[in-house]
């Protein structure tokens, strides 16, 4: 039974690990975009005048920065922006200890990566 649960929670564990969470905040929850079908990428603010219509950020235990990226881009564009500037990206390290049936505790390393970005339109 014991090594049952823990392949269990193990699974568990793996299966959140891999989750993707992406979240988007606006500025404004009752303004609406179209989704676009393309994203420009800025490092800084750009020159050209713009609104900023949310923050987007995305999470992820195990899959790379490039991928994580992606989504984010994916994300912002569903939302209706035209480019966004990157923000920080966070990286955080953990050790998740279960207890388990009989008494001992399974140890789980946790890492995850986070990107974060402020979703623009510019002016039409």
């Amino acid at each position: 039974m014991q090594i049952t649960i823990k392949t269990f929670l193990l699974v568990f564990l793996l299966t959140c690990y891999g989750c993707v969470s992406i979240t988007f905040l606006p500025t404004d929850e009752s303004a609406t975009y179209a989704p676009t079908e393309s994203i420009k990428v800025y490092w800084e603010k750009p020159q050209q005048s713009y609104t900023i219509i949310g923050r987007v950020s995305a999470e992820s235990g195990d899959i790379d920065e490039e991928a994580l990226f992606k989504n984010l881009k994916q994300k912002a564009m569903a939302e209706g922006a035209h480019a966004i500037i990157m923000g920080d990206t966070s990286q955080q390290s953990s050790v998740v200890g279960i207890p388990m049936y009989g008494g001992s505790t399974l140890i789980a390393p946790v890492s995850s990566t986070r990107l974060y970005a402020i979703a623009i339109r510019f002016a039409e």
